[in-house]
């Protein structure tokens, strides 16, 4: 069932893919004139004096004043990059683009956010250098003119080094060894339920909005709760504070826009939505009874209630349907799984965060949240799981800084969830089962049915201490202490790093941390799961070596060793018990070059290993998402100040799956219809072939009519490589044969700003 529900799928998303059209955007413009501008501490918001501001479309550069303000006088006209660099601060929104008007001034105003370690330069256009170890930061400006993404910033995070994915319809990212349920996303510290339509279509968050993305890979500090092996944590920006402006993309398969302006002189606003309207067109087919149709909206206020406290209220939003229809030639073997198959996902979040700077040493954030998800499908006769969760979420965050060397940070977090759901349905298959890919784990398995309604209540806190002793040395200790009320135990997660800044500018760092993911719903209600089950635990270990080659160029080292214990795993007689153990290990190396912004250049590769053994006594074997090589290398070079040209090429190993080595003749057990049933050899002892794949992107821009025209083209997968989706069988299981990905695509696109 899952093949067949994959190729479907994969075939309707590979035809739609091919179908988009170019997209069009219209935004405000003004022309040439002057520039004036006020950077400020984003904590403190107190003006950043001697800061130094440079226009990246020419050589002028200023400081700025004992205000804070600076100034560009006799401007030509078109638009400017503004590149802000300040000792101790990095880039709070990496969209800086001003846009000037002759005859009229173009009123500024840039936030910086401070850096744990001061770095004698940042150039704040490019990502400035992480001190946290595993972490990795990226602005959405740079990320999305990575080539194969067509400015998707979400999809080109599978750019960044240890990170890959399933295929080309897959979006979910594995991460130095990991599964996409081990990922937790936020947006603005608020949970962000499923980052992508339909698994890997188009993010569900606009681009447009973002302002940056930071990738934890593992390691990271004890600010982070439970549930999570891997964080992706995404920044929006501030609406414009200037004037209103607007963007919008058409397409066949989808149109998309953005408006925003300010709010009086304190604030600004947003609103971003999309909708997908391929379900619109008269097509004729006899299988899909609902073509995929998606929506989603970002809106956001911003605005200062004074010098020392800053608001925000955002809410975002998305939604996925889609269903079609499986006759009996699809199911001779069990015509209780013809009929419809239907599709449904939503999910909903409202929150608002108070920053505030309540001493000069002191600073407050509070963020409050409700978030409501719909996940639901359906198939055959009577084939159903339903969850439909409502949470409420309160977050305190405080840092106390006792001198320049030495900070103390605690928080605590509530939260509480009333999940709903009911089911008649299988339980669900443990990771690297072969029986679960097949239409016959629906006919022989157990079906459950349940309904239940369980409250989900977490307690989060925790304490950190920075602390700086000597130069050459960084410390970081911290210590969580969680506690969920269905396992009713309170978990306890030490977590610290190092720093030591060594001669010739080199940096090596080493963190440690116990991390705590707790048991899914399915798991452990009532009469679906076992109630006994308990957390189980991850304790990561962690080598990073950096080094400064020159002014444009970082090189990156990295080592991991991650151990697993308690995994959670079927059992015949309780259903789940915490029996599993494995362990993710790999290495990394990150070369980046930035010439200004005319060139950039990335060169990443991973090696890991990733191995689990489901019960005592059973024999190791390789996890279902181990990828043991991935190489990406990535390129963007400006010709001219209108004339670009990029291009991306990665290398994957193909994932492991479980081999048919024979097959027998079972029956039905409510109709005796016979059917050949596959023998499985040992679990992953086989990978699909390799993937890899070139994406080329070439863009011209240039003012027609006081408008300005980008048009760009991206060739996918330009050299037409057979990739392989997954891998199927006749009937009777005596051909192996393969499910292909995306032949070469041309994606043209045109925007239009005015």
């Amino acid at each position: 069932m899952r093949k067949l529900v994959h190729y479907l799928l994969g075939s309707l998303l590979s035809a739609l893919f091919i179908y988009l059209s170019p997209a069009y955007s219209q935004q405000s413009v003004v022309m040439d004139g002057e520039i004036r501008g006020i950077v400020y501490g984003q904590e403190t918001s107190e003006p950043l004096v001697d800061a130094t501001v440079r226009l990246l479309e020419s050589d002028r550069v200023t400081l700025t004043d004992d205000k804070g303000e600076f100034r560009f006088e006799d401007l030509a006209p078109g638009d400017y990059t503004l590149n802000v660099i300040a000792i101790g601060y990095r880039l709070l929104e990496e969209n800086n683009i001003a846009m000037v008007k002759s005859g009229e001034v173009t009123e500024v105003k840039i936030y910086l956010a401070p850096v744990d370690t001061i770095l004698d330069e940042v150039e704040v256009r490019s990502r400035s250098i992480p001190t946290t170890v595993g972490r990795q930061t990226v602005g959405v400006m740079e990320i999305k003119r990575i080539p194969g993404s067509a400015g998707d910033a979400l999809r080109a995070l599978q750019a960044l080094p240890g990170i890959g994915v399933a295929s080309d319809f897959d979006g979910q990212l594995y991460i130095r060894g990991g599964a996409p349920d081990d990922n937790r996303f936020y947006l603005d510290r608020a949970p962000l339920f499923y980052p992508y339509h339909f698994g890997g279509l188009v993010s569900t968050i606009n681009s447009e909005v973002l302002n940056r993305i930071d990738v934890y890979a593992g390691g990271f500090g004890a600010e982070f709760g439970a549930d999570a092996q891997a964080v992706i944590d995404i920044y929006s920006r501030r609406g414009r504070e200037d004037r209103i402006g607007g963007k919008f993309n058409v397409n066949l398969l989808y149109s998309e826009g953005l408006v925003e302006g300010p709010i009086g002189g304190r604030g600004s606003w947003y609103l971003a939505g999309r909708r997908s309207y391929v379900d619109l067109f008269l097509m004729e087919t006899t299988q899909i009874t609902a073509f995929p149709r998606f929506w989603d909206y970002q809106a956001k206020v911003s605005y200062d209630l004074s010098d020392n406290h800053q608001f925000d209220v955002k809410a975002f939003a998305a939604g996925d349907v889609m269903g079609f229809k499986l006759g009996l030639e699809d199911v001779d073997y069990d015509p209780t799984l013809a009929g419809r198959f239907d599709l449904e996902g939503r999910f909903g979040v409202q929150a608002a965060d108070l920053r505030s700077t309540l001493t000069d040493r002191l600073t407050s954030h509070l963020s409050v949240s409700r978030a409501t998800f719909l996940q639901a499908f359906s198939f055959g006769q009577g084939l159903f799981l339903r969850l439909e969760p409502i949470q409420y979420e309160v977050r305190e965050d405080l840092a106390y800084r006792l001198n320049s060397q030495h900070q103390l940070e605690s928080g605590l977090l509530v939260s509480t969830a009333q999940w709903n759901g009911s089911a008649n349905f299988p339980r669900r298959a443990d990771e690297g089962d072969p029986q679960a890919t097949e239409s016959q784990f629906f006919t022989f398995a157990e079906k459950i049915s349940v309904d239940f309604a369980e409250r989900f209540n977490v307690i989060e806190g925790y304490l950190q201490n920075r602390y700086d002793p000597f130069a050459f040395l960084s410390l970081t200790l911290g210590l969580r202490l969680d506690y969920f009320n269905l396992t009713d135990r309170v978990s306890v997660g030490p977590r610290g790093s190092l720093q030591f800044n060594m001669p010739g500018g080199s940096e090596l760092r080493f963190a440690y941390g116990r991390y705590e993911i707790s048991p899914y719903p399915w798991q452990i209600i009532p009469g679906y799961g076992n109630p006994e089950v308990k957390e189980n635990t991850a304790t990561h270990y962690i080598l990073e070596l950096e080094r400064e080659i020159s002014a444009q160029t970082r090189l990156k080292v990295a080592g991991y060793q991650k151990d697993f214990r308690d995994l959670i795993t079927r059992d015949q007689s309780v259903g789940y018990l915490n029996q599993g153990q494995g362990y993710a290990r790999g290495m990394e190396v990150s070369l980046k070059h930035r010439a200004g912004d005319r060139f950039f250049a990335w060169a990443n590769y991973g090696y890991s290993v990733s191995k689990r053994e489901d019960r005592p006594g059973d024999p190791e074997r390789l996890y279902s998402f181990d990828q043991p090589h991935v190489a990406t290398l990535t390129a963007s070079y400006m010709i001219t100040p209108t004339w670009e040209i990029g291009a991306k090429w990665q290398y994957r190993s193909g994932l492991p799956y479980t081999p048919v080595v024979g097959r027998e003749i079972r029956r039905h057990p409510d109709t005796g219809r016979p059917r050949y049933s596959p023998l499985f050899g040992e679990t992953n002892t086989a990978r699909v072939p390799p993937f890899h794949r070139l994406d080329i992107r070439i863009s011209k821009s240039f003012i027609y009519q006081r408008w300005r025209w980008s048009i760009f083209l991206e060739v996918l997968n330009a050299y037409n490589r057979k990739n392989v989706l997954d891998v199927d069988y006749n009937r009777s299981y005596t051909e192996e044969r393969y499910v292909y990905q995306l032949p070469i695509v041309p994606y043209p696109g045109l925007t239009v700003e005015f």
